[in-house]
């Protein structure tokens, strides 16, 4: 599923929100939908979601999904926290490849994620629709807080590249210069097996700008697709989790893995060598 300040609160938000209780909120006042829309909403969602999110949140969640429309994308400002990250809602057709368009869109603009959860759910109009949260913030070298005019960027950008207006090549050409590594520095890739077939796959490795994008698009390139994200930042390290399937659905085999893992291995060094 997906970098911002990672203690042990964002830790814990990132996974279970409901058990966090961190630092208030500072919440966008928006018009919101009727319960009906809500309850319909929370029962297209995974039971992951159901179980960590309050009737609050769910209702503000129904309503920014709402909004979408027929929109390719739609990327809005959630809430915002005291120490200047700020919660992005993504909502978007589910698609193979949808989390590196993210991850290339939230890069152009400079931001950093901190912690990401992604959630795939089925609409009353059919199909799957891809609800992620992002918690962002900016540039280490900007101090300013994220807000609604990044989100407005970010959904800007997703749906150029959505439409092919906008190569994920170009985009990645606009990124920022790769972060030195410190010497020592290590990264690891696992797999566990998970239910119903999937693997989860779990990235360990030192913090960087475009570390989300670079994975994202080493398992896109591995033609593995990713159901669900979890991704937090403790200190100087990141662990990324991604539940995987092959294209077709199917569980991705023993023999397979190996190649994920070289191809994630080796977007991880291309970032450190200024190639990623």
């Amino acid at each position: 599923m997906l970098y911002l300040r990672g203690d042990d609160i964002a830790m814990k938000q990132a996974i279970n929100p409901v058990e966090a209780r961190p630092a208030p909120y500072l919440r966008m006042l928006r018009a919101q939908v009727s319960p009906q829309v809500s309850g319909a909403f929370l029962d297209s969602m995974p039971e992951r979601y159901r179980t960590s999110y309050e009737p609050d949140a769910v209702a503000e969640h129904a309503a920014i999904a709402a909004r979408r429309g027929t929109a390719p994308a739609h990327v809005e400002l959630w809430r915002r926290q005291p120490d200047g990250i700020a919660i992005l809602c993504v909502v978007a057709d589910d698609r193979p490849g949808l989390l590196s368009l993210i991850s290339a869109s939230v890069v152009i603009q400079k931001l950093d994620v901190v912690s990401a959860l992604a959630f795939t759910r089925t609409p009353p109009s059919g199909g799957f629709e891809a609800f992620d949260l992002l918690w962002l913030r900016r540039d280490a070298q900007n101090a300013s807080p994220v807000g609604e005019a990044d989100a407005k960027r970010v959904g800007e950008v997703l749906c150029e590249m959505i439409s092919g207006a906008l190569p994920i090549e170009t985009a990645m050409a606009r990124a920022r210069p790769p972060r030195s590594v410190p010497a020592g520095s290590s990264t690891t890739v696992t797999f566990d097996d998970a239910p119903g077939g999937q693997v989860m796959l779990t990235v360990e490795t030192f913090d960087r700008p475009g570390l989300l994008l670079a994975i994202t698009l080493a398992l896109f390139r591995a033609r593995v697709q990713i159901s669900t994200t979890e991704a937090v930042t403790k200190g100087t390290r990141v662990v990324d989790r991604f539940a995987i399937v092959e294209l077709d659905g199917s569980p991705v085999s023993k023999e397979r893995r190996g190649a994920v893992q070289i191809e994630v291995l080796d977007a991880i060094h291309a970032i450190a060598r200024g190639r990623a």
